[in-house]
């Protein structure tokens, strides 16, 4: 059994035991993903702590988020369906694709975080 917490803010030293709870956190903003082309599983999200006095911006592996995911992980990408990697390559763009590409399930887990109901 894993005694570790999912997370802790290296600056405030706020703990989330679980993932659950740390995406249930209303002071955590998602800011966008980063992509690593070469492993697609070594792409990183970014969450801000908006708590007083805090702020700090924390880059998560796409890894620890893969229990979110139901899809192929390197499903093939469609390179004539492909509208091509410049979404990839902004940080902010969350929004769901229209099209079957390599990183379909980054972006699951995107939508999942983003729409995660925040505690009161």
């Amino acid at each position: 059994m894993n005694t570790e917490p999912f997370k802790v803010c290296p600056n405030c030293k706020t703990l989330w035991e679980t993932m659950e709870t740390f995406l249930s956190d209303p002071e955590l903003k998602m800011n966008g993903y980063q992509v690593h082309f070469d492993n697609l599983e070594g792409g990183l999200f970014f969450f801000t702590h908006h708590h007083e006095g805090c702020f700090t911006t924390l880059a998560i592996p796409v890894t620890d988020f893969l229990s979110l995911n139901d899809r192929p992980l390197l499903a093939k990408r469609d390179k004539q369906l492909c509208i091509g990697s410049d979404f990839c390559v902004h940080q902010g763009d969350m929004m769901p694709k229209p099209v079957e590409c390599e990183c379909i399930w980054v972006r699951d887990i995107l939508q999942t975080i983003r729409t995660w109901p925040k505690k009161d």
